[in-house]
């Protein structure tokens, strides 16, 4: 098994996780990803992501960054429900490309802004999110949280990354200095 693949063997569904936040790299020397909340819910028809990214600005001049936000399906087979700045209060246009979206940040001096990330794709087998935004950004989350929550009539049968706690049908990864490096 490849060191970065993480599974969930569930009722005949396999939930792998990757971590990456996907985005061009040339904002490494501006823009900081500092933090991020994912929230996974799985039912028999769909996977659904629902994320809260955060980036802090620690310059004196604005940034205007390209995201690009990578799928583990083809963008065709997703269905974007939000990409939203909830610090501007904003709704950001986004361009589908063959496995993502891309849109622009833009980041004021010495700001914070919180990004709204929602999207689902149909359960399948394999169910995947990609997750190696520490390798990607070169240092880790200060703060990571992940749950995933499934229905009553999804069992699981094992579980390669464990949770820190389970609660009802919903286990949770509470993190700090998060890192996932791959090998």
């Amino acid at each position: 098994m490849h060191p970065n693949v993480y599974w969930l063997k569930m009722n005949r569904f396999v939930f792998l996780v990757f971590i990456q936040l996907p985005v061009c790299l040339s904002a490494q020397n501006n823009l900081e990803f500092i933090q991020e909340n994912i929230d996974f819910s799985i039912d028999p028809i769909r996977f659904s992501i629902h994320g809260i990214y955060v980036f802090s600005n620690n310059t004196e001049h604005e940034i205007h960054q390209t995201i690009l936000f990578p799928f583990s399906q083809k963008a065709d087979s997703v269905e974007v429900k939000r990409v939203y700045n909830l610090t501007y209060n904003e709704d950001l246009s986004f361009l589908d490309t063959e496995s993502g979206i891309r849109f622009k940040l833009n980041i004021l001096p010495k700001d914070t802004v919180i990004l709204n990330i929602s999207y689902s794709q149909k359960t399948d087998r394999e169910n995947i999110y990609i997750l190696e935004s520490t390798q990607a950004w070169g240092e880790p989350l200060q703060q990571a949280e992940y749950s995933l929550t499934f229905e009553n009539r999804i069992e699981i049968d094992s579980i390669s990354y464990k949770p820190d706690s389970m609660i009802n049908h919903t286990y949770f990864y509470p993190k700090k200095n998060f890192t996932v490096w791959t090998k």
